[in-house]
């Protein structure tokens, strides 16, 4: 059986750090199959389980831009921002399948959740 911990480090590590991208692998049109919150030389890096939806996070080296990882447009303003708080979200059914992070400070911003073998990506705004 696989480790069911989303967090395999400290994420202390990455906590307060500046990010200088936000990265990520496309998996065709359909999706992101990875991404990666790049702080210098390491990213936070959230990568999906085709067969589970389960997303693991790492504090990993950076990708290389040459090797198939490109800018996240929508996420470009996060950029210059510093990591605040994260989140893992497990499903009803027992499954890893969400990461919320927020960025220089508390209050969470964005959502990673894996459907369909990709990662999706949404915005979390206050309800007021």
């Amino acid at each position: 059986m696989a480790d069911r911990t989303m967090l395999q480090f400290d994420y202390d590590k990455a906590h307060g750090q500046v990010a200088t991208a936000v990265l990520g692998r496309r998996d065709g049109a359909a999706g992101w199959h990875g991404v990666a919150v790049v702080i210098e030389d390491r990213a936070l890096v959230l990568r999906v389980d085709a067969d589970t939806d389960e997303i693991a996070v790492e504090l990993e080296a950076a990708p290389d831009v040459n090797s198939g990882w490109q800018a996240v447009a929508e996420l470009s303003d996060f950029v210059g921002s510093e990591l605040g708080w994260c989140w893992v979200g497990r499903n009803y059914r027992g499954y890893l399948d969400m990461f919320t992070l927020s960025f220089s400070g508390l209050e969470p911003q964005l959502c990673f959740t894996g459907e369909a073998a990709t990662i999706s990506i949404r915005r979390i705004l206050p309800a007021s």
